[in-house]
């Protein structure tokens, strides 16, 4: 049994190494996403950031936030564009700016997490073990450091979990929670829509909560009320988004970013080739504590039942069952980032087995803290290697290409193609997406006559630059990735 003292000095040790690793991630926010990586294969590195910051970068630059014709996925998606418009009255168009935005919100899901395992947590400890793994995991570390989506929805999902475990209030306070879930779980909805998938988890978190020891006729009672906080009331709520995005005139815009994001359809025959590759794409997440939570998924159902009584333990089940299925149906059209959302529930599923261990087994306690220190050895190994390797070709190149298009001042500074809206959240460049819109690229083109044309690998949309001529302005080398390896400014004439 450890002292009181050496138990303290865990503790602070622990704290010390969070604060750390949750700092590192405000270094050179500047810097690409690292080269050779696990995850080198996710467009998000060179399209997302700006995809997702365009409505708010086109309102700073120039007054409005929907571009006719383009892609505008805040109609949509309007909480993340707010944000960040929010962000940029402030700091001006930056994605330094935006990037540091969303590694707050990472620092602040450790925080919600740590408040959640100590509600569903005997042990001290085992909640600050599971900040620990979180600040750790370089994973959350790559990808906390881009201005996309999906660090806010890992936020709002562990938000939407501890509120509904207090739930449980009673009187004006059980309604007010259950209120704020249902606020909280809209607003997740309206950041990203798969987030869906996850509501399960919440629900069953909000029923544990509400029913409690209560007689069958309450316990459904309380189904009732986490059905109507986490799925009636958010669902009516976005319809009545949606009304709103209609009577603006920008229905079409709404309409047009769900065709395009619609599920592939499911070839049967491929069904163990992609189960396969799903399980071993999972190694994305963690490669140690992936495995070791499928391990203790064995365990929980042939030894350690008891592990299901933890409200937090089978939410966690739920929500990867729950994020795997919407991979599945992606088929091959899915990206590392949709992985992170699964990292959370990994690292619950391993200190609630490892809180449980702490009270039945020294023996397991110890291969676990074994396990959970090991990881967080080479874990922060890796993100200090992408610390002291970074490289900075895209924001050099953006940097580059935003001084030759304001040198030419006869020119529209208005450019084009699939990674222009990234290359003008880096340099506050206005621009008009090169792979979506409602209308054709043609059409945009013609309309909008941008000055300036981007293609990587001189992959040249011909259609959409049809009757126009290119010249060759500057060629830069960014990506490892062998269809993103280099960018092409041209003027376009």
């Amino acid at each position: 049994m450890l002292t009181h003292d050496t138990q303290r000095a865990i503790r602070i040790s622990l704290w010390i190494v969070a604060a750390a690793l949750s700092l590192s991630r405000f270094f050179w926010l500047a810097a690409d996403f690292p080269n050779y990586s696990p995850w080198m294969i996710d467009p998000a590195k060179f399209t997302d950031e700006g995809w997702w910051a365009n409505a708010a970068v086109m309102h700073s630059l120039v007054g409005h936030w929907h571009t006719a014709g383009d892609y505008n996925p805040a109609t949509a998606l309007p909480v993340w564009p707010l944000l960040l418009g929010a962000l940029f009255h402030f700091s001006g168009v930056s994605i330094v700016a935006a990037r540091a935005f969303s590694v707050v919100f990472s620092l602040a899901t450790l925080a919600v997490i740590h408040a959640l395992v100590r509600r569903y947590a005997e042990s001290p400890i085992v909640a600050q073990a599971a900040v620990v793994l979180m600040a750790a995991s370089p994973f959350a570390f790559v990808f906390s450091r881009l201005a996309i989506l999906d660090t806010l929805v890992v936020f709002e999902f562990c938000l939407m979990l501890l509120v509904a475990s207090r739930a449980a209030s009673s009187g004006k306070q059980r309604i007010w929670s259950l209120v704020a879930l249902a606020l909280l779980t809209t607003a997740a909805l309206l950041t990203k829509t798969t987030v869906a998938v996850l509501i399960p988890a919440v629900m069953w978190i909000a029923f544990r909560a509400l029913a409690g020891s209560c007689s069958v006729r309450s316990g459904w009672r309380a189904l009732f009320e986490a059905f109507l906080a986490v799925a009636v009331a958010p669902l009516a709520l976005v319809k009545l988004w949606v009304l709103f995005v209609s009577w603006l005139g920008y229905g079409a815009d709404y309409a047009y970013f769900f065709n395009v994001n619609a599920m592939p359809d499911i070839d049967p025959a491929q069904t163990l080739h992609w189960l396969s590759d799903l399980a071993r794409n999972g190694f994305w997440i963690d490669r140690l504590l992936y495995p070791v939570a499928l391990a203790i998924l064995l365990v929980s159902l042939v030894l350690r039942r008891r592990l299901w009584r933890n409200p937090l333990f089978t939410a966690s089940w739920l929500a990867l069952a729950g994020a795997a299925a919407f991979v599945f149906s992606r088929q091959d059209d899915y990206a590392p980032r949709y992985f992170l959302v699964m990292l959370v529930p990994i690292v619950f599923i391993v200190v609630l087995a490892f809180d449980d261990a702490l009270r039945s087994s020294r023996s397991w306690a110890g291969i676990l803290a074994a396990v959970m220190a090991i990881a967080v050895i080479f874990n922060s190994v890796a993100i200090g290697n992408f610390l002291s390797h970074r490289t900075y070709q895209l924001y050099g190149a953006a940097q580059d290409i935003a001084a030759q298009v304001r040198a030419d001042r006869n020119r529209s500074q208005l450019v084009f193609g699939v990674s222009a809206a990234e290359v003008g959240l880096i340099a506050g460049l206005p621009s008009i997406n090169g792979a979506y819109g409602i209308d054709e690229m043609a059409a945009k083109v013609a309309h909008y006559k941008p000055g300036w044309y981007l293609a990587w690998n001189d992959e040249i949309d011909h259609d959409a630059i049809a009757g126009h001529t290119i010249v060759p302005v500057a060629s830069y080398k960014i990506f490892d990735d062998d269809g993103r390896t280099t960018l092409t400014l041209y003027k376009l004439q």
